[in-house]
């Protein structure tokens, strides 16, 4: 059986706006407590008390503290990044075994690609490319291996330092802020310092300027804290 702290941590663990306000020290305990209570009574399945709720937010978010710095290394890493647009992409998911023919003619068109990515599933390649280059692939493909097709994308390379690669949490935050303003990810991709979110054309503004926004946002707040350091 789950115990109170095990359920609150749950439902506050799914919710990134709830966690931050509670890592920066925003939070009305007594009133979240009341909020999601009916939700933590629900997962154990037997009524809990209000004041039973609001202990376990409070040993949570000493955690939630605790964990800040490796959220200030996230920052670090963002601070540092620059980004990069490409427009009409298109993604090309094929059966596993049409890797057999299409890394040759690959090889041959990737080289003068403006935009070109694989990734190989379990059961699937994808192939994304720019829609020039895409249009000179598609015919060389057998109808039978192509699972999908997906025009009208964009390519937002995310270009970060080599510390990205041993800082945990900076592809999350990035999915989550994109998430929280309803930005769907239809392809993602990291390739050694560089992070590969593609939208479609739709999303792209929305998703270029929420990305700028946070990572303006990490540049402001780190020259704050060179400015302003706090002591004790």
């Amino acid at each position: 059986m789950p115990s109170i702290s095990n359920a609150v941590t749950e439902v506050v663990s799914g919710d990134p706006v709830i966690q931050q306000c509670m890592a920066r020290g925003f939070t009305n305990y007594s009133k979240l407590a009341r909020s999601i209570q009916p939700l933590v009574s629900q997962l154990l399945g037997r009524e809990v008390s209000v004041d039973s709720v609001k202990m376990a937010l409070i040993r949570y978010s000493s955690r939630i503290s605790r964990e800040a710095q490796v959220r200030r290394e996230v920052l670090e890493v963002l601070a540092k990044s620059s980004v990069e647009v490409r427009t009409d992409i298109v993604i090309i998911t094929l059966r596993l075994h049409a890797l057999s023919y299409v890394v040759d003619f690959l090889s041959k068109v990737m080289a003068e690609a403006r935009f070109a990515a694989v990734m190989q599933s379990v059961k699937t390649i994808t192939v994304v490319l720019d829609s020039e280059t895409a249009s000179k692939c598609l015919p060389m493909l057998k109808s039978e291996d192509i699972v999908d097709i997906q025009r009208d994308q964009a390519a937002i390379v995310i270009v970060s330092p080599i510390e990205i690669i041993s800082t945990p949490g900076v592809l999350a935050y990035i999915a989550n802020v994109l998430a929280q303003n309803h930005v769907n990810i239809t392809h993602i991709e990291s390739c050694y310092t560089d992070t590969i979110i593609i939208v479609a054309r739709n999303d792209l503004e929305k998703a270029f300027t929420v990305i700028m926004k946070h990572i303006d946002s990490a540049r402001k707040r780190l020259n704050r804290e060179l400015k302003h350091p706090q002591h004790g």
